[in-house]
């Protein structure tokens, strides 16, 4: 498969997802934030609605295609040796497909960087069990990439992404753990 056919069935979902907002929610509240955002960084709304696809959309086009690396207004915190829990919070989400759906690391990997458009550095631990897959993602995610991944598959079986609240009788044992190991 080109690159040209990747690009383009991205487009066609973005389209997709774009259109099915317009036509089911109430944005006067968007619309009123970014005519006033574009007026206060005086710039068109084109170019705002641009920067807004590609805020929400890094990966829909290949990096070769920008010309430069982009101007961050807050710098981002540096990785530590420690992996991708080390950049920020992680959350634990169960998904509704596991080893008896004939899934990959890979496959998970993929469709969550293709969803969600997360860095696949960014992702955290992938736990494949028989029935369902526990996976860690950054804290922070918005509502509209929780529904794309709430409805995204792999083959035929959907993701059914769901937040896990943490266990805290796991986190005050773990902590006490650490205690007795740093006393």
């Amino acid at each position: 498969m080109n690159a040209f056919s990747a690009e383009s069935r991205k487009e066609d979902k973005f389209k997709r997802r774009l259109q099915r907002i317009v036509s089911e929610e109430d944005l006067t509240q968007q619309r009123e934030l970014i005519q006033r955002t574009a007026a206060e960084l005086d710039i068109d709304l084109l170019t705002c609605a641009a920067a807004l696809v590609y805020l929400s959309q890094p990966n829909l086009y290949p990096a070769h295609t920008h010309t430069q690396q982009p101007r961050l207004l807050v710098p981002l915190p540096q990785p530590h040796s420690r992996g991708p829990h080390a950049n920020g919070k992680m959350v634990r989400y169960r998904l509704a497909v596991g080893s008896q759906h004939q899934v990959s690391r890979d496959d998970i990997q993929a469709v969550l960087v293709e969803e969600s458009g997360v860095d696949k550095k960014r992702i955290g631990r992938i736990d494949i069990r028989d029935t369902y897959t526990l996976v860690e993602l950054p804290d922070g995610m918005p509502a509209d990439i929780f529904q794309l991944l709430t409805e995204a598959s792999i083959g035929p079986h959907r993701l059914n992404i769901k937040r896990i609240k943490p266990n805290k009788f796991r986190q005050t044992r773990n902590n006490n753990q650490l205690d007795e190991e740093n006393g």
